[in-house]
């Protein structure tokens, strides 16, 4: 078995959040049969090939291949649909909060005249990507 695709299954099976043993006993074969798939000591026989790409949500060729196109749909994440923590990140990331930051500082300034402790609230801004970035984290673990 190629090592390229020994890879795409590790992180298959990762990014599923199954162990080994766990993957081993959903298609039904010895945990150590996936480690050496893993290993590329061995591959899989199509039954367990079609199995995999079933659970994993990607296409044989997708899996199989080495074509740069396909493994990147595999490296990026694209084998299953966004998880509940990613849906929520990302509706995060569409808010401009550098903007809404920007608003409220001039609407402090403009109304309190409070310019000079206004500038914190720009403090909050590393802050909220440190939160989005924890979310998206948190929600890619789950898949």
């Amino acid at each position: 078995m190629n090592v390229e695709i020994a890879n795409k299954l590790v992180i298959m099976r990762k990014r599923s959040g199954l162990s080994q043993e766990a993957l081993a006993e959903k298609i039904g074969v010895s945990r150590q049969a996936v480690s050496k798939w893993e290993r590329a000591e061995s591959s899989p026989d199509t039954d367990n090939l079609i199995a995999l790409s079933k659970l994993y949500n990607v296409s044989l060729d997708d899996m199989l291949s080495s074509n740069d196109e396909r493994n990147e749909k595999v490296y990026e994440g694209e084998v299953r649909d966004e998880s509940e923590g990613e849906s929520k990140a990302s509706l995060i990331k569409m808010i401009p909060y550098p903007i809404i930051v920007t608003m409220i500082y001039l609407f402090i300034g403009i109304v309190w005249d409070l310019w000079h402790p206004g500038w914190l609230l720009f403090l909050t801004i590393p802050i909220w990507g440190a939160v989005v970035a924890y979310i998206s984290k948190r929600g890619r673990k789950r898949d």
